[in-house]
């Protein structure tokens, strides 16, 4: 396992954090004696990975922002209507 500074952590943040990302595990040195460990996060324990992993979640193709329809919201049509309408038809 590799160690760094604690300088080093605070100059380069985020230069750090990338190589921990990628699967790095670093011990932070404070005057030279480790102080702390930066380890990766195992993806293996996330509620997230574990859906994926079951087929029971599927990633999103675009983790893009949600792009919301343009306009005013139609407030004359009932959505209790609509709903029935749509059951209706599945049946």
């Amino acid at each position: 396992m590799d160690s760094i500074p604690v300088r080093e952590l605070n100059q380069h943040t985020s230069a750090v954090l990338a190589r921990v990302a990628n699967g790095e595990s670093l011990e932070i040195t404070v005057s030279g004696h480790p102080a702390a460990r930066l380890v990766p996060i195992d993806d293996s324990t996330s509620i997230r990975a574990d859906l994926i992993r079951r087929g029971r979640l599927i990633p999103a193709s675009n983790p893009g922002p949600l792009v919301l329809p343009a306009g005013e919201p139609d407030l004359s049509v009932d959505s209790t209507e609509i709903i029935s309408d749509l059951r209706e038809e599945r049946l």
